[in-house]
């Protein structure tokens, strides 16, 4: 079994500056969600500067970036938005050829990127609002989304178990504690 952990971006200084860095309350985000994490055979992020970081404050150095990992694009932005939550993804995934197109694209990069990684290991993708939601959709084509709702916060995502045959297993990251 492999395990793969996908996170939105930890909180950036400027929401109106797309090449911004972390704030600081978003470095003690991505440290609290590193603390939580095992260790990483391969990091793979956007290129834009706030999931870079954020991998670096969570304690993991990056190994590559992907620009796939940066956007939607507007084909897929035509029938679902960026903030809606993993159901919506789900159901969009389902009924647009666009959106299953994009999650399934997706998908296969992260199956490439497993293929990296040695039995029993992890992947750590850090990506954005919307791209996190989309690559549950496409790991696992038959998942509703409920149980990982609302969407992705700030250094949020899911942990998705991946044996070698079958849908994987998602849950939310980093778990609830209790």
């Amino acid at each position: 079994m492999k395990t793969a952990i996908v996170i939105r971006h930890a909180e950036r200084q400027d929401r109106t500056d797309n090449a911004s860095g972390l704030s600081p309350a978003g470095i003690a985000q991505a440290r609290a969600a590193g603390a939580r994490c095992p260790r990483f055979d391969l990091v793979v992020t956007s290129p834009l500067p706030r999931a870079m970081e954020t991998a670096a404050a969570m304690g993991f150095a990056v190994s590559r970036v992907h620009p796939a990992l940066q956007e939607i694009g507007e084909r897929v932005e035509a029938h679902v938005r960026w903030s809606d939550g993993y159901r919506a993804w789900a159901e969009a995934r389902r009924s647009a050829a666009a959106v299953a197109a994009y999650a399934d694209g997706l998908a296969e990069l992260v199956r490439g990127w497993l293929d990296e990684v040695p039995e029993g290991g992890a992947l750590l993708i850090v990506t954005h609002g919307g791209i996190v939601e989309a690559l549950a959709a496409g790991l696992a084509p038959g998942f509703d989304g409920g149980a990982l709702e609302p969407g992705a916060g700030y250094a949020e995502g899911f942990e998705a178990l991946i044996a070698a045959a079958g849908e994987p297993a998602l849950r939310r990251f980093p778990a609830p504690r209790g």
